[in-house]
C-alpha cells in the first residue's frame, strides 16, 4: 500500500508543479506590457564636392589637350573619423 501512496504523491507533486508554472507564465504575460521594437534610422548627410569649371574657351586651352586649365579646382576629401584614429 505504501508503494501506491508514493506513486500517487509523486504524480500529484508533478501536476501541481506544472499547474504552478502555467499560472506563473500567464501572470507574467498579463503583467508585462508588450513592448514593440522601435525602429530608428539615423541619416547622416555628407557634403558632396562639386567642381565648377568655366565653360569659356581660351586659345591656350584649345591648342593643347595635355595642358591643364588654370581654372580647375582640386577638391580634397575630409578625413573620416575612422581614418583619423588609425
Amino acid at each position: 500500500m505504501s508503494k501506491n501512496v508514493t506513486i500517487i504523491v509523486i504524480i500529484l507533486i508533478i501536476v501541481l508543479l506544472a499547474a504552478y508554472l502555467v499560472w506563473l507564465q500567464g501572470k507574467a504575460l498579463t503583467t508585462t506590457p508588450s513592448v514593440s521594437p522601435e525602429v530608428t534610422t539615423e541619416q547622416t548627410v555628407t557634403p558632396t564636392p562639386t567642381l565648377s569649371a568655366s565653360t569659356s574657351a581660351s586659345p591656350s586651352a584649345s591648342a593643347s589637350s595635355s595642358a591643364k586649365p588654370a581654372n580647375v579646382m582640386t577638391v580634397h576629401k575630409p578625413a573620416t573619423p575612422a581614418a583619423a584614429v588609425r
